[in-house]
């Protein structure tokens, strides 16, 4: 499903601290054949750093402004990794065959994305996103990191933390599916034990 808006929501372009980067690629576990999409990508570092580290998944990353598509194209191709950089807006193109998807984007522009991470995620669909909530879904995990900037990862499974706010059942077997492409051993102990607890509800 296409979904149109009059007026994209504008996020400005902050680039990831290298520390944020080193973790979300350690608590990331794409399996072979997994799709992995950066909504929003920037310069491109958080993908080429996915795709250095897990070249057997398909790294794809979608970015409105076209001077920052050809940086990160211009910087996969020296680190010598391949990913797909679209030019485009991510609320009028489809991620409907992503089993992973980070982004970093704003609290009212997760809030009007919303629908459409609802309408087109497979249940399973891991979900990462750095400083700003989903509003409404709930996390299965949270790290915070040591600074006051560029802190907070929220991880949610789609088809689990989507689940009551939509008025339906949290799935079990999504919650499963989704943790598979987790590394439980990277999170903070206290989220360890929490994501366990859930699996054991």
């Amino acid at each position: 499903m296409m979904w149109g808006f009059s007026v994209s929501p504008s996020v400005p372009w902050v680039p990831t601290r290298d520390e944020v980067v080193e973790t979300v690629v350690r608590l990331l576990n794409p399996l072979h054949g997994d799709v992995v999409y950066d909504l929003g990508c920037g310069d491109g570092r958080i993908a080429i750093s996915i795709a250095r580290r897990y070249p057997w998944a398909r790294v794809r990353c979608i970015e409105i402004r076209g001077d920052l598509v050809e940086k990160a194209r211009d910087a996969a191709h020296t680190a010598n990794v391949s990913i797909d950089v679209i030019h485009g807006d991510f609320f009028k193109l489809s991620f409907s065959d992503a089993n992973i998807i980070y982004m970093y984007l704003l609290t009212s522009v997760n809030q009007k994305l919303k629908p459409k991470l609802e309408a087109e995620l497979r249940p399973g669909t891991l979900l990462v996103s750095l400083d700003f909530p989903v509003p409404e879904w709930i996390e299965v995990a949270r790290v915070e990191l040591p600074r006051s900037w560029q802190r907070t990862l929220y991880v949610y499974v789609v088809g689990y933390s989507d689940a009551p706010a939509r008025g339906l059942q949290p799935s079990l077997e999504a919650l499963r599916e989704g943790l598979r492409r987790l590394k439980l051993e990277a999170l903070p102990p206290g989220e360890r034990t929490r994501v366990k607890k859930l699996l054991e509800a």
